[in-house]
């Protein structure tokens, strides 16, 4: 039976009548009247047992050979005068200089002349050498995109509003974008991964069934990191608005759309490339650390996918919607387990650990033939 912990407050039943009748006039409870006497007895006690404690020491040490304690009003010169010697007889180190020893070591470390580590680290390096492939698909066609000419709509409050699914050409971009992963890319997927947004997630189901893979192997990301960026004010107003947000991402990476006035934190109702940027340090560093050698589909949104192609492949962040356009339903693959075949990126600019059996030597141009 569950029991909510707050039923009782503020009742005055059982054992809260006992004590609200407790109160006297001068202001005091009448358990307080106790107290005195209580601490008096709880401190004889207390003096009697650190007696006993220390003459139990004292005979322990006797019978050991030990130094007896320094008596009370002994001077600490004194003592140290006596027990300037590091080790006792037996070849142990004494208390006191293991002590010593333990806080010039930390002191000397908290210093960085001992001991000192790396900064520690959380994300990897953009770009890297990665551990898995992935695949990149943008949503297909929904209902927002037919609607008016195509809506934009970024709001987290609406992510779950069926109204803006797919349309019936959208689930056959889908189906299209299965195929291109399996014949063009001769793709093996272990995991898919989706926005949670109704557009993205109702793409991911079929790209699941297409693909064939099992619902275990299907993760709805719920932190925000696949979600399409944040529009503001542009929230359900056209999509040609998109060209002015470009155009200020090209002047500026770190622009924004214009924000919600009547928001209570403006701000934090949109989204520059920079913050986007943020999101792909977090999310691939996340699956690096998880997956090893796999085929990973990530179904997300315009920008956001944009942006990640843009920043695993060390690309200029502010053209990233000239660079890697995504189109609906469209499919973009980043491998940097190999060395691009376009070369387009050197893989001596990579940072990060090569694959078994490289080296950087064997991706430079002008590296040295073998004799």
């Amino acid at each position: 039976m569950h029991t909510d912990p707050f039923a009782t407050v503020g009742r005055r039943d059982g054992w809260m009548d006992g004590w609200m009748d407790g109160w006297t006039d001068d202001g005091r409870h009448a358990s307080t009247r106790a107290m005195p006497s209580a601490r008096a007895r709880a401190s004889t006690i207390v003096a009697r047992v650190r007696a006993t404690t220390t003459s139990r020491r004292r005979e322990d040490g006797r019978r050991e050979g030990r130094r007896p304690a320094r008596a009370t009003g002994t001077s600490r010169d004194d003592e140290d005068a006596r027990g300037r010697a590091t080790t006792r007889e037996d070849g142990a180190m004494t208390r006191r200089a293991a002590l010593g020893r333990g806080i010039a070591l930390a002191g000397a470390v908290g210093a960085g002349e001992v001991g000192a580590t790396a900064p520690a680290r959380a994300f990897i390096d953009l770009p890297s050498r990665l551990h898995n492939r992935y695949f990149f698909v943008r949503h297909g066609e929904s209902v927002l995109d037919v609607r008016n000419g195509g809506m934009i709509l970024s709001n987290p409050s609406f992510k779950y509003d069926t109204t803006f699914g797919l349309t019936a050409r959208g689930r056959a971009q889908m189906q299209e974008a299965a195929k291109t992963i399996l014949r063009d890319y001769d793709g093996a997927p272990a995991w898919l991964y989706t926005s949670n947004f109704q557009r993205s997630f109702q793409s991911a189901l079929v790209l699941r069934e297409e693909i064939g893979l099992l619902f275990s192997q299907m993760r709805t990301e719920f932190s925000g990191l696949l979600d399409p960026r944040k529009m503001g004010a542009l929230d359900f107003g056209s999509q040609e608005a998109w060209d002015d947000v470009w155009k200020n991402d090209f002047d500026d990476p770190s622009s924004t759309p214009p924000p919600v006035p009547s928001s209570l934190q403006p701000s934090a109702s949109v989204e520059s490339c920079l913050d986007i940027y943020r999101r792909a340090l977090e999310a691939f560093t996340r699956l690096e650390a998880t997956y090893y050698g796999e085929d990973i589909i990530i179904v997300s949104h315009q920008d956001t996918l944009s942006v990640f192609a843009a920043a695993l492949n060390g690309a200029d962040l502010s053209r990233h919607h000239l660079d890697y356009p995504f189109e609906l339903g469209q499919v973009r693959c980043v491998d940097l387990t190999v060395p691009p075949r376009d070369g387009s990126i050197s893989p001596t600019d990579l940072r990060g650990d090569y694959a078994v059996g490289d080296s950087a030597m064997n991706y430079s141009s002008s590296a040295p033939s073998a004799s």
